[in-house]
């Protein structure tokens, strides 16, 4: 999990710094917002999760859960009224996770030693 969140946060700087060099600064906000929601998000799960899997509380994963995206539902609304705000890059920051998690396929199955990935 740790390998996933060092390339999403690569991902994040990656993708910010290339839209502030190409596009508008306001772009690169945007895609940096939805890449840093969707690495806070996964990294609070991952802490969330780990905690449950040592006590087995399932009331604790359930509160994770609801909390979770009641949280996440208040900043999206937050960032919507922003001036800045451009929904297009903030989903392609949010979709931005798909691209680190085909990086880590990619890492994992060559470590393994599979060299037919595709």
């Amino acid at each position: 999990m740790k390998i996933v969140l060092v390339i999403q946060a690569a991902v994040t700087l990656l993708g910010g710094a290339l839209l502030a060099y190409f596009y508008a600064p306001q772009q690169a906000f945007s895609f940096m917002a939805g890449a840093f929601v969707i690495l806070t998000s996964f990294f609070l799960l991952g802490i969330g999760f780990g905690m449950i899997f040592q006590k087995k509380l399932i009331a604790l994963a359930m509160g994770i859960i609801v909390f979770k995206y009641a949280i996440l539902g208040i900043i999206i609304f937050t960032l919507v009224k922003l001036s800045w705000f451009n929904p297009l890059w903030f989903s392609m920051g949010v979709a931005s996770f798909v691209l680190s998690a085909l990086i880590y396929a990619l890492k994992e199955a060559l470590r393994e030693g599979n060299t037919n990935v595709i």
